[in-house]
């Protein structure tokens, strides 16, 4: 059993995706004029480029730097009528702008005298790193890293406070006097205005959590203590939980000291990695005082500004530490990242114990937004880090078990007395005010049906009182058997009971015949039926731990395993080739399920099959007298399965679960136990599957997907018991089936697969004009697939035990075996086509002969990446 299976109809996009809409769609308008502004920043007296000079409208938050060239480019709707220019050694400059327009403005600086006696400043016109003391102080600072990083340490513990905001913003007078907006009027007392790019914003989200946190250096291992979490946001909407997790792995904490650095579930590579003098410009603009210490302030800026990497200032002390006191950087405007307008990080560090720098603040501001003129999303997290124990020996049992994150029990349950000495600093007005706007949000029924509008498009579901009708891309399908296919069906809700959870359907297939085949109406009328009882006390959410009974009377196509959509789906009605071999089960299942935060899942599963060939498929012997076809198989199973996913995190939907994949591995072992005479089963037999998945970040070109199985089938079985790859005959492209196969057209009873896909980002499109103008990416895999049947298993070595392999009308063979050659395909892909469509080209290598084949294809998926 695949224990990825227990994720449950997840939305076609990810978190971001969701609040986009709650962002975009109910409140789409005209926004108001940019004013869009660019230019050159140069020396009055030589002509040289300035880089790093500092361009900002008068009175507010609002501004940029130069590049390495003098360039540099505004654009907004919140900024003032004057545009004020600094540099370090020069005299300010103010000029006067025209709002609402597009302007080229050059600014040429006049310098003047100042003395510099703690470093030397080095200009000139071609960026070299011999000889250049921007790049011998980097250096520096990289070679003193391993002394300056906490993990340095032999033990170190401190206590942390996080506080995480999602925020609506660009809220125009416009959009305030919308008619959709007026019953909502009360909310926009809580705008306020963004440090980050000065738009005004609204909160949506707010959470808070208070931990400790552990670290030990041999064997390394480090833990987290959660005793304080409290979050608001809309509940019944949008899972607090999940959404929490999800935003944890957007804002992963950052340490500049490791050589890559994970962001928004993407590698950017640090500007103090090893290889960052060869990745990086930098340039000394003065030295400073940060916080009563003396600093260099070196700026930095990726030599490719497209490539993955970072812009801003690195503030190092002026000793032979070489550490950084401060960093305050952004990314490149050319930068390949989707849907962020804006992103601001900010770290400081202070001396603990007179033992080194260690981190005490860390904010992450990020502007989300579709268009620069639209509405969008501000996130923000500031992390405290406060009481610092350097080199004080920790017990053993605070690292027990896998988990990262431990959460006490009574973290969730805290009271506000409790909130007011957790926090460092009292919280603002603003944000005390998000509790009770929300609140009051929730209230007005329009709101709730924007919410539900929205949610029916992106799920494919809707409430209806304490169910969940769905998914609606369902009900209405087409086969080459069944003909027009309509299917109804539903899930209930936590409203509905918090311990019991109903999931039904029913399908009718509207063809009378197939051929000259006529159906019965029980062939036509098809249903499912699930009860799950959940030992949880809170509904049905992570960790999993429940009880489920099921029975499903439905037709099903051989080696069509699809990944977060109905195999009914209308818009996968569509393909290619000849499907008109089908299964007709009656499936009875009793499984038990249990997860455990350490990672570890656990399932045991009863299933009974009845099993009928459907459509043209037959199950036939070869007897000395001739054919003779056997209406039905019965088998009876025992499975075990176990799956080990340290560290795993998920989104929680109401009626779906989203796994979101981190560096760590994934381990899945499964066993299946086949009886005979038990239920009138017929065979006895075992198979074994073990799975293996992990995601490899190799910045800067990018990061790759691995999935290695393999299986083996003991015993003597029919062919409708033995392993069929994953095939797919669908237009949309399946990144786990092999899109160039035809469906049962191989069959195995041992197998090994390997699946590697390769994501680069944008690493060779980024350097094609064309290509990082539309801000394309790139993206290739291989597939190969080994396989056989063994002996034991060819009907022809047992023609009155084992089915003929399925033929076509004229008695050719559609299904064979793997012993001559594996079976490989291969692609090539741009991904990131309207920022959400992969379209592949799919080139199979091997068994082209076969009948019904094509070598190559073109297949598209729908994908939300940043």
């Amino acid at each position: 059993m695949n224990l990825n299976k227990f994720v449950i109809r997840p939305i076609p996009a990810r978190l971001l995706a969701l609040l986009c809409a709650l962002a975009f769609l109910p409140l789409a308008g005209q926004a108001q004029q940019m004013t869009k502004i660019r230019g050159k920043v140069t020396d009055v007296e030589t002509g040289e480029p300035l880089p790093f000079v500092n361009i900002a409208f008068v009175g507010k938050s609002i501004g940029t730097t130069s590049d390495f060239d003098g360039y540099y480019s505004l654009e907004t709707q919140w900024g003032s009528g004057r545009l004020k220019v600094s540099y370090v050694g020069y005299e300010p400059q103010v000029r006067e702008i025209q709002l609402g327009k597009s302007q080229l403005v050059d600014f040429k600086l006049k310098s003047k005298t100042t003395q510099l006696t703690e470093v030397t400043i080095v200009g000139t016109k071609k960026y070299r790193n011999k000889g250049n003391p921007a790049v011998e102080l980097i250096k520096n600072v990289v070679a003193n890293k391993d002394k300056n990083r906490k993990e340095g340490f032999d033990f170190y513990s401190y206590d942390k406070y996080e506080k995480v905001e999602f925020d609506l913003n660009n809220i125009t007078e416009k959009f305030r006097n919308r008619r959709i907006m007026r019953k909502f009027q009360f909310v926009f007392n809580y705008v306020d205005t963004s440090e980050l790019n000065g738009k005004p914003y609204l909160p949506l989200w707010f959470k808070e959590s208070r931990s400790k946190v552990y670290y030990r250096n041999k064997p390394e291992n480090e833990k987290e203590y959660i005793y304080g979490s409290k979050q608001v946001g809309f509940e019944g909407y949008v899972d607090d939980q999940g959404l929490s997790s999800y935003i944890d792995n957007l804002y992963q904490d950052i340490n500049i000291y490791e050589n890559n650095i994970d962001l928004l579930a993407n590698q950017f590579v640090s500007p103090i990695s090893t290889i960052a003098p060869s990745y990086y410009k930098y340039f000394i603009i003065d030295t400073v005082d940060v916080d009563g210490t003396t600093c260099i302030n070196l700026a930095f800026i990726t030599r490719n500004k497209s490539d993955w990497g970072f812009t801003g200032n690195l503030y190092v002390m002026l000793d032979s530490s070489y550490a950084v006191k401060k960093i305050d950087m952004g990314v490149p405007n050319d930068i390949n990242l989707n849907w962020v307008q804006g992103l601001k990080i900010v770290q400081e560090y202070d001396v603990v114990d007179s033992s080194g720098l260690m981190l005490s603040l860390d904010e992450i501001t990020i502007d989300f937004s579709i268009t620069k003129k639209g509405r969008g999303l501000q996130g923000k997290k500031t992390t405290t880090y406060l009481n610092y124990r350097i080199n004080e020996p920790i017990p053993d049992s605070v690292f027990r078990g896998v988990t990262h994150d431990v959460m006490v029990d009574s973290a969730l349950e805290r009271t506000e007395d409790y909130w007011e000495s957790a926090r460092p600093r009292a919280l603002t007005e603003t944000e005390m005010g998000i509790y009770e706007m929300i609140d009051s949000v929730q209230n007005v029924p329009a709101f709730k049906n924007i919410m539900n509008t929205i949610f029916l498009l992106i799920t494919g579901y809707t409430d209806v009182g304490p169910v969940s009708v769905g998914p609606v891309g369902s009900f209405y399908s087409f086969n080459e058997v069944e003909g027009f296919r309509g299917r109804f069906g539903f899930k209930t809700l936590p409203e509905f009971s918090n311990k019991f959870l109903w999931e039904t359907y029913l399908a009718y297939g509207f063809s009378r015949n197939y051929k000259d085949h006529i159906f019965t109406d029980k062939e036509r009328l098809k249903h499912f039926n699930s009860l799950t009882y959940t030992f949880n006390r809170d509904n049905i959410i992570y960790p999993y731990h429940f009880i489920r009974g099921s029975f499903q009377h439905d037709s099903e196509i051989p080696g069509q395993k699809l990944q977060f959509v109905a195999e009914d789906n209308f818009l996968l009605s569509f393909k290619r080739g000849v499907n008109d071999k089908l299964f007709f089960n009656d499936l009875s299942k009793l499984e038990y399920l249990r997860e455990r935060r350490s990672g570890v899942t656990y399932n045991l599963m009863l299933k009974h099959l009845v099993q009928r060939p459907f459509g043209d498929m037959r199950f036939d012997y070869a007897l000395e007298d001739g054919i003779v076809s056997r209406e039905k198989i019965t088998a009876s199973e025992l499975e075990l399965a176990l799956r080990f996913a340290p560290n795993e995190r998920f989104y929680q939907g109401k009626v779906y679960r989203i796994p979101i994949f981190t560096k760590y591995p994934i381990f899945r072992l499964s066993s299946r136990f086949g009886f005979d005479k038990v239920l009138e089963s017929d065979y006895r037999y075992q198979a074994f599957q073990f799975g293996f998945f992990k995601r490899i970040f190799l910045s800067p070109i990018g990061f790759g997907d691995l999935n290695v199985e393999a299986g083996k089938v003991f015993g003597r079985v029919p062919f409708p018991l033995l392993t069929f790859p994953k095939a797919n005959q669908t237009f949309s492209y399946q990144l786990e089936s092999y899109n160039m196969m035809n469906f049962l057209e191989f069959i195995n009873d041992q197998y090994i697969a390997i699946n590697y896909q390769h994501f680069f980002n944008g690493f060779f499109f980024n350097k094609i004009p064309l290509f990082k103008r539309l801000e394309l990416r790139e993206a290739c895999s291989i597939k190969v697939l080994y396989g056989s049947v063994t002996e034991n298993n060819r009907p022809e070595n047992h023609p009155d035990e084992l089915f003929l392999f399925p033929t076509d009308e004229d008695g050719k063979p559609v299904t064979f075996t793997l012993e001559k050659k594996p079976y490989i395909e291969v692609s090539a892909g741009i991904m990131n086509v309207f920022k959400l469509i992969r379209i592949e080209v799919i080139k199979r290598l091997t068994y082209l002969d076969n009948p019904n084949v094509t070598d190559m294809g073109i297949r598209a998926r729908a994908k939300f990446d940043f």
